[in-house]
Parts: structure tokens; sequence; C-alpha cells
């Protein structure tokens, strides 16, 4: 199991690849917020990637968990200090309560608030990457996939792209 954050959800959702997190993860722990960013408002703003991710719901892959009052209230001052999103702050939570030594965070911040924390933050591209290699796709389509996220404005630099696109020609 693992806890993920709204973005890798939202992305691997647009692109048609959520069940790589079956695959390798078996099921996603989320917190409540991030139920609510990635499908309540998702299908407010008529994203169809939100009902995508409310079947996943409905299916068990992704499991929605409530944090403990005092880390609700954490939640809060780690948005405020580290400057993050609340759902973010939340799935960082979330994953210390549950025990978890990864989280699925893509943003930069977060990802940096989640280390001082002591958590191992992985993002889209990783599950990509892991994916190729336990062989549940191909460096063809994981290459496809790493554009079709970026033509889904997922946020990454030209460096960490020819970055990603060396690291797949290199398995």
């Amino acid at each position: 199991m693992v806890v993920s954050n709204a973005s890798p959800l939202i992305y691997l959702a647009r692109t048609g690849q959520l069940h790589l997190l079956r695959l390798l993860f078996g099921e996603v722990q989320v917190p409540e917020e991030v139920k609510i960013e990635c499908v309540d408002r998702g299908k407010e703003k008529g994203y169809a990637d939100a009902h995508v991710i409310e079947k996943a719901l409905h299916d068990k892959l992704i499991v929605v968990h409530k944090l403990t009052d005092e880390n609700r209230e954490k939640a809060v001052n780690l948005s405020e200090a580290f400057g993050i999103d609340y759902g973010e702050a939340q799935a960082i939570l979330l994953a210390q309560q549950k025990g978890e030594r990864e989280a699925l965070i893509d943003e930069t911040h977060a990802r940096k608030a989640a280390r001082f924390l002591g958590l191992t933050p992985k993002g889209t591209i990783y599950v990509i990457m892991a994916a190729m290699r336990r062989g549940h796709i191909s460096k063809t389509d994981g290459k496809a996939i790493l554009d079709l996220i970026v033509e889904a404005k997922f946020h990454i630099s030209l460096k960490i792209y020819k970055e990603a696109l060396k690291a797949i020609e290199g398995l």
C-alpha cells in the first residue's frame, strides 16, 4: 500500500494509467482532502479524470482514510510552514499515521516537507519507471505515457523530462 497526494492520481487518470497503481501497490490510501480535491472539485470543474478516480474509489483501488484530530490540526500547520496545499499536508501526515515510508507526491515543496518528516516522496514519473522495471509496460509505452502527462499539463522542467527519457532508455 502507499499514500498518495492528488497530482499522481489526476495525471495517471488523465492518461489512462491509474491501473498501474494497483499493479505496483495493490491499494492506494488517500486522506479526505485528496478525495475532495480529485473527485468533488474535479467533477464541479467538469474534469473527466474526476470520474475515473471516483470509479477507482468505488473499485477499492483508492481508499479514503481519516486523519486523527491531532493530525488534521498538524496538517494546517504543515501547510502554512511549507507553503503547500492542505491536501498535500494531509497526505504526508496520513503516510506517517499509517506507518508508510513512501508517499506519492509530485510538488517540490510538498516533497521537501515529506523528506523533512522522514518520508521518501515518489511521484508520477516514479510510477511510470517502476511499471517499466516490473515489465507492466514497455519502454515505448513509458515514453508515450511521459509525453501524455506533459500534454496533460504536468509541471515538469525540461531537465527532469530529459533525465526521465534518459532513464527510460537505460532500462
